[in-house]
């Protein structure tokens, strides 16, 4: 079997099952390092949350502070940075600063992007583009008013007003 990062042979499978779904992936020794992995095998099925699963464990590498030795923990509620990774949980918001760096990183290898690309609501880019002409229109009409041009002043805020009925917002006079 390959490594489905690269075409290595794969020699470390791991299998999860979550809500009915069963995901398997298959990594060789240097992915499987590159993604933090370890595999701890020959644990004691008392140490095992599941006795009747075969006994490995995904295990995480420590985190150590900038300083280096001991593991990065929140000062505020005292979560390492390992429990997080074990969890999947923060202990309180100042996790977020703590361990910041680090969860740009597991974002960027879970996801492979750190910027949130998720669905807008129908009809968002057309909202989008009126907010942006009306902001273009104001810009215009002031400096109409500065101009003295009073006529395409007027006409500037007439459009302004259909734009903003439009949307549903209230005229301003």
């Amino acid at each position: 079997m390959k490594c489905d990062f690269c075409d290595d042979d794969a020699n470390v499978h791991l299998t999860d099952v979550s809500n009915g779904e069963k995901k398997e992936v298959h990594l060789c020794e240097k992915c499987a390092k590159d993604q933090g992995t370890t595999i701890k095998s020959h644990l004691n099925k008392s140490d095992s949350e599941y006795p009747d699963f075969p006994a490995y464990e995904l295990m995480t590498p420590q985190l150590e502070d900038e300083a280096g030795g001991q593991e990065l923990v929140c000062p505020n509620c005292g979560i390492s940075y390992s429990k997080f990774r074990s969890t999947g949980k923060f202990g309180c918001p100042d996790d977020y600063e703590v361990f910041g760096p680090h969860i740009v990183e597991l974002m960027e290898k879970i996801h492979h992007k750190v910027q949130h690309t998720g669905k807008a609501p129908e009809n968002f880019d057309a909202e989008l583009d009126r907010v942006e002409l009306v902001k273009d229109l104001r810009t215009e009409l002031d400096k109409a008013i500065e101009l003295e041009n009073y006529e395409r002043a007027a006409e500037l805020r007439d459009k302004i007003y259909s734009l903003e009925a439009g949307s549903g917002k209230s005229r301003q006079p």
